[in-house]
């Protein structure tokens, strides 16, 4: 027994030499997409060491219907006992041999070997190997040793005859070569067609010419192959310093069924409205490609990192996440969540009309983590899920997604069920499930030019839009009259006005901190509002806040009932007022840059908005070198004179 390695962080794969060549052996630990894969893998173990299989069991989830174990042995397996004496007992094949692979399904959905006996104690006949292997498809030990090979620095000839010699050299082996190669290309080029390629070509090349803040970056195979894509346009760039604290990765597109692997980066501006922050072309779904996009984008970026990132939850995902962005403050799409609950407790959801409405109450009725602790464990019980290994996963993530986790801080809707909502609709007119990559270019070249004529309206005073005029008395609406955007404080006067519909009880003091009940008559429910005086802290069962960026009918009434006479400066959302667009910088501002690193941070964002604004004309342009010029001299004197 052996080993073999290629240099790939993977377990290394023993050997088993028989006649025929190196055949690869099952261990602890080894990984398949399904039960149904790990029996064709023992299969053809079996077959390469000339002994037949049998599935001796398996067993299913007795909550979720699942098959969540296997048992496979050798069909020697057992000693058949007769029930009763026969005078010319038939001859029994079995010797109770004892090899056999068992396999169990993780709370992922990845099956794993538990335990692997090989020896057999009866002979085994090799030489008939050639005779129980199919010759018209790649066996399953060759397939998983290639995902092994796919991933490390061996090239695809060496690959094939490795496998070949594993095969026993059978001198048909030609398919098998085209197999490896197609095997390769598929699982690490880009599926676009060359027509596409040069298509994507001629556009990086059309926009650069526009604009050279245009950023693109290819990934390239070891065959160099095109593999992955990324790419941002000047207002991309933009738009993310001034609206970039809080993004969305989108990997809706990457699902079965569509035709483009398509990966956009999402915010959203000071109007509400989404925008797009870069766009990817990916070959697959790995860490290692994740973790390659979001570096790519960082780098559009200047380096300058989101305060929020929000993902659908996904383990690939998260483990890029944590690699790039380790100090981002990482949380999922909550109405993503709330659909996979239905998908994978529909058994619950079908046996118990309520749990979804006791669900809910859980997450959204749970003002401290040990409230939110208390109500999840009563309802796990409730519904005998305290087993679920989907329910425990959902738990171990809980910091990523439960509202409790929210407080006081706003995700401009790129949290909620309102981002599956903002992101589709944003994408209507691009991408379909049968859309190609020229298509899809082409609407982003009607987009851009839709996207210059914007500025050049927004410069014209005659296309200036007037502010809604008030609609009543409330400090609140006065207030906020002169801070919002047109299109945001529409939405907020729509939340002033709604408070005569709502009615306020004391409900429960502990110091400061006090609990009311909020009756609202519009909507016939009641929610539930925290109001901290010493911190000046309101929050609302509604979350609009969280949800939204600006604070709900029922805490503007509790604030009201309280004598507050202005909304507290930490719920008004920078990013919804007319300043939003005036920004330098995310996240620090020039007393804030403390360190070197952090200046040199600062001055490079700063540098990039100045390109891209003198960059529109020579004049722009010849005014912004002077300066640069003048201000270089002027800071080597002042260091100079510190020295």
């Amino acid at each position: 027994m052996s080993g073999i390695d290629f240099g790939m962080n993977f377990p290394t794969m023993d050997l088993a030499f028989t006649e025929q060549g190196a055949i690869f052996e099952p261990y602890k630990g080894m990984e398949f997409d399904s039960h149904e894969e790990a029996y064709s893998f023992y299969e053809e173990y079996a077959n390469c060491l000339g002994f037949t299989t049998m599935k001796k069991n398996t067993s299913r989830s007795k909550r979720t219907g699942l098959f969540i174990d296997a048992y496979f042995a050798c069909y020697r397996y057992g000693n058949k006992q007769p029930k009763h004496e026969v005078l010319k007992p038939r001859p029994s094949h079995r010797t109770d041999c004892k090899a056999s692979m068992h396999v169990k399904r993780r709370q992922d959905g990845k099956w794993f070997v538990h335990n692997f006996v090989k020896e057999h104690n009866h002979v085994l006949l090799p030489a008939q190997a050639y005779h129980f292997r199919s010759r018209t498809r790649m066996d399953a030990i060759s397939k998983k040793h290639l995902e092994f090979l796919h991933a490390g620095p061996v090239q695809t000839n060496k690959t094939s005859g490795l496998i070949s010699s594993q095969c026993g050299g059978d001198q048909s082996i030609v398919w098998m070569e085209k197999f490896v190669r197609d095997q390769m290309d598929k699982k690490t080029c880009l599926a676009i067609k060359s027509e596409d390629t040069q298509a994507l070509l001629d556009y990086f090349i059309h926009m650069q010419e526009e604009n050279t803040n245009f950023f693109y970056v290819v990934d390239l195979n070891d065959e160099q192959r095109l593999k992955n894509v990324f790419w941002v346009d000047a207002k991309g760039r933009h738009d993310y310093f001034n609206f970039g604290d809080v993004i969305s990765i989108d990997t809706t597109f990457l699902a079965k069924g569509y035709n483009l692997p398509f990966a956009p980066f999402i915010g959203v501006n000071h109007q509400c409205d989404p925008i797009l922050l870069g766009c990817a072309l990916l070959a697959d779904t790995t860490t290692s490609t994740f973790v390659w996009l979001m570096r790519m984008w960082l780098r559009a970026m200047g380096g300058v990192t989101p305060k929020i990132i929000v993902t659908d939850r996904d383990n690939v995902l998260n483990a890029a996440v944590a690699e790039v962005f380790p100090n981002v403050c990482h949380r999922f799409c909550l109405g993503n969540v709330l659909k996979d609950i239905s998908e994978n407790l529909d058994h619950i959801t079908k046996r118990s009309e309520n749990f979804m409405e006791e669900f809910k109450k859980c997450i959204y009725n749970s003002w401290t983590e040990e409230e939110f602790e208390t109500q999840w464990w009563k309802m796990i019980h409730a519904f005998e899920l305290v087993e679920d290994d989907w329910v425990k996963s959902l738990y171990e993530d809980r910091k990523h997604w439960v509202p409790v986790s929210m407080k006081n801080t706003s995700y401009v809707g790129l949290s909620t069920a309102q981002r599956l909502e903002s992101i589709n609709s944003f994408f209507d007119n691009y991408v379909h499930k049968e859309t190609t990559l020229k298509e899809i270019l082409v609407q982003f070249k009607v987009v851009h030019l839709q996207d210059r004529h914007g500025e050049e309206s927004r410069e014209n005073p005659d296309t200036w839009v007037p502010m809604p005029p008030l609609k009543s008395h409330s400090p609140y609406e006065k207030q906020m009259y002169t801070i919002y955007t047109c299109e945001i404080f529409k939405k907020f006067q729509v939340e002033v006005l709604g408070t005569v519909a709502c009615h306020p009880r004391k409900e429960k003091q502990d110091g400061s901190n006090i609990i009311f009940r909020v009756h609202d008559f519009e909507s016939q429910e009641e929610f539930t509002v925290a109001w901290d005086e010493t911190k000046a802290e309101v929050s609302c069962q509604c979350c609009l806040f969280e949800h939204k960026g600006f604070l709900c009918r029922h805490a503007m009434v509790v604030l009201q009932c309280s004598a507050v006479n202005e909304i507290p400066s930490k719920y008004i959302l920078k990013q919804w007022t007319d300043d939003a667009e005036r920004r330098h910088t995310i996240g620090h501002r020039s007393d804030e840059v403390g360190s070197r690193a952090e200046r040199c941070n600062d001055l490079c964002h700063r540098a990039l908005k100045l390109g891209i604004e003198a960059s529109i004309s020579e004049e722009s342009y010849s005014i912004a070198v002077h300066a640069i010029q003048e201000a270089i001299g002027k800071c080597a004197i002042t260091n100079n004179s510190i020295k």
